[in-house]
């Protein structure tokens, strides 16, 4: 399990994150919302180890990982994709994974045996794309072929920060039905930040929602939806009790 707990950053005199929450166990998809400015990638990059906090906790499975670097934590079993794609386009689509995944053979063999990556490939529907290069793919295929490449460090938290930015309604669906495939088949717990907010609630049973630094609510997504907290903040200030339209724009997303 995944338990990230007090966690507070500050940059100069701005309070980026004030007690943010998260949690995530095996097989899990959990969703993290929250405005533009919420602090939602702040507290990835805490979490993978880009950001050190000024206080919290951070720990996976009972280790305390609070403050060690993206490599110590890429090894103890947390994975992530960026906002922006960060696949090397000058590699074939292989070679993207096979550079993660021999990392990973280096660093933990016997986790490294568990997949390949040909299975990878073939999981995230890039099977016949293996020889060509990676930037020569759609750029749907080119987000999966980020989370293919994650997978192949063998996480048992995989963060995915803003999968389904600039993809068609098909090409959501279809990563709808990728993520779901690595937590029931794979065991990943998988955290996933999006804007798209009906994407979020098809695929996660449940929800973190911040702004302004701090969790404001957690819980199932027809739970959060309810809240006049998360109203507030996405509808606009004066609708906690809201109308019958504004409820709905806000539960029907």
């Amino acid at each position: 399990m995944l338990s990230v707990s007090g966690i507070r950053k500050a940059f100069g005199g701005v309070q980026a994150l004030d007690n943010a929450v998260l949690r995530c166990d095996p097989g899990e998809i959990v969703g993290l919302i929250g405005p533009n400015g919420a602090g939602k990638s702040t507290l990835v990059n805490v979490v993978t180890g880009v950001l050190r906090p000024d206080a919290g906790t951070v720990v996976l499975g009972g280790r305390d990982l609070t403050g060690t670097g993206p490599g110590a934590i890429c090894s103890a079993g947390i994975a992530r994709t960026y906002q922006n794609l960060r696949v090397f386009h000058s590699l074939t689509v292989m070679q993207n994974v096979e550079v993660a995944h021999s990392r990973c053979r280096q660093l933990t063999p016997d986790r490294a045996a568990r997949v390949s990556a040909s299975a990878l490939l073939k999981t995230f529907g890039l099977e016949r794309h293996a020889n060509a290069l990676a930037g020569e793919l759609s750029y749907g295929s080119q987000r999966r072929l980020e989370m293919a490449r994650a997978m192949a460090t063998v996480p048992q938290i995989l963060l995915l920060d803003e999968p389904a930015a600039g993809l068609n309604d098909e090409e959501t669906d279809q990563l709808g039905e990728v993520i779901r495939l690595v937590a029931t088949q794979m065991g990943a717990g998988i955290v996933v930040i999006d804007h798209d907010l009906k994407f979020i609630n098809d695929i996660c049973r449940h929800l973190f929602v911040m702004d302004q630094g701090r969790p404001i609510a957690e819980g199932t997504p027809e739970r959060v939806w309810k809240d006049p907290r998360v109203i507030e903040v996405y509808v606009g200030p004066g609708t906690e009790t809201g109308t019958g339209d504004q409820r709905d724009t806000v539960q029907g997303v």
